[in-house]
């Protein structure tokens, strides 16, 4: 275990250092950063605690306090990736609950004239010990707890916001985001088992359960680190208004945000009358980053007017009301000898998918079969 734990912590710091000499970072990739550093602390509390020496007092509660840090910044990496804007207030009101635990902890331990010990990657409690201390790790769980449902709850909203504004999910959906969380949830639960297994009815060693806290904590750093360097900004890179993002997310109902729209019936008619005009003539949707934004632009309307004719008059969302196009435009394609010197895969391409598998995807939801069977039936 020790030895995969050190791995953990040699490829933990391998992944650091490249991000840190990045050029071009934002603020995500600060958050990022600062997630794996704590992780890297955490990791290498549970070594040194397993294997090597005891820390004492101030030191002790600040290295078994570092989940308080983790999940906090976990969230606030994915609320800078899912387009919010995290003030300084917001960074503040997140981090500043481990330093108060750090803190309190240690008046108390002060006051009560005793001195926490860390030994086997937890505070060990001593006989007769005083009331508080056998609930010291109680923030650490709710933490955990609020942490990963909040985390799902945000990454549930994003994707609402995405089929809302662009017509493409390739590297901007966040489902690895959503395993990571996943994975913290599980990881949560079975420290939860393990150590209430350990302490309560002596199943096996608390080393040995922190020990495996601490092996899946590396594993789950080299996955996250992996899919972390290839995220791109979702929002600050492509041409979507921020004031379409922050309606979406401060609005409790899409009526609230229609309401300010002045459209009507009868208007809400004629745009979409000349948004069909407008997608079967200009073929805006083999623009394979076309969003919300841009096809308001070219009807010479505003997102939330454009976003009301899509969700009300056609019954879709943006990412549907688009790639229906694209599935009609492919399926002439493929019946075509025109295009008889393209594969499928590159039909695909031309008609605005940036990937085989969200082709096939969505084909097979819109005509119940697969291309390569579309085509072989329509032949015959």
């Amino acid at each position: 275990m020790e030895v995969i734990l050190n791995a953990g912590l040699g490829i933990g710091i391998l992944m650091f250092l490249l991000l840190l000499f990045r050029r071009d970072k934002n603020r995500k990739d600060y958050f990022f950063l600062c997630w794996i550093l704590i992780t890297l602390l955490q990791i290498l509390f549970y070594e040194i605690t397993l294997y090597r020496f005891e820390f004492y007092g101030f030191w002790a509660i600040a290295g078994f306090g570092l989940p308080l840090l983790g999940g906090p910044l976990l969230f606030l990496y994915i609320l800078s990736l899912t387009g919010h804007h995290v003030s300084w207030w917001t960074i503040i009101a997140h981090l500043g609950v481990y330093f108060v635990f750090v803190g309190v902890l240690f008046f108390l331990q002060e006051y009560n004239d005793v001195t926490l010990t860390a030994s086997e990657g937890y505070i060990q409690i001593p006989p007769n010990p005083p009331k508080w201390m056998l609930y010291y790790a109680i923030p650490l769980a709710v933490s955990g707890l609020v942490y990963c449902i909040w985390d799902l709850w945000l990454l549930h909203r994003h994707r609402k916001n995405i089929v809302a504004l662009f017509s493409f999910d390739e590297k901007i959906s966040l489902n690895w985001v959503r395993y990571v969380v996943y994975s913290y949830f599980i990881l949560f639960i079975l420290a939860s088992f393990l150590i209430f297994g350990a302490t309560q009815f002596q199943l096996f060693p608390m080393k040995e359960a922190f020990a495996f806290v601490g092996i899946v904590l590396s594993l789950m750093l080299v996955a996250f680190g992996f899919y972390g360097f290839r995220q791109t900004a979702i929002f600050s890179n492509l041409n979507v208004g921020d004031d379409k993002i922050e309606s979406l997310e401060r609005k409790d109902s899409q009526m609230a945000v229609y309401a300010k729209s002045g459209l009507d019936a009868k208007k809400i008619e004629s745009l979409a009358n000349e948004l069909e005009e407008h997608m079967k003539k200009e073929k805006p949707f083999l623009n394979e980053d076309l969003s919300l934004h841009t096809l308001a632009e070219q009807c010479k309307i505003s997102q939330a007017q454009l976003s009301q004719v899509i969700n009300q008059h056609f019954q879709m969302n943006f990412y549907d009301f688009v790639n229906q196009y694209r599935i009609e435009e492919a399926k002439k394609r493929l019946l075509s000898p025109d295009f008889d010197y393209l594969s499928i895969l590159g039909i695909a391409f031309e008609c605005g998918f940036k990937s085989k598998s969200s082709f096939n995807r969505y084909f097979k939801k819109h005509t119940g079969v697969s291309p390569s069977e579309f085509k072989k039936k329509q032949a015959k």
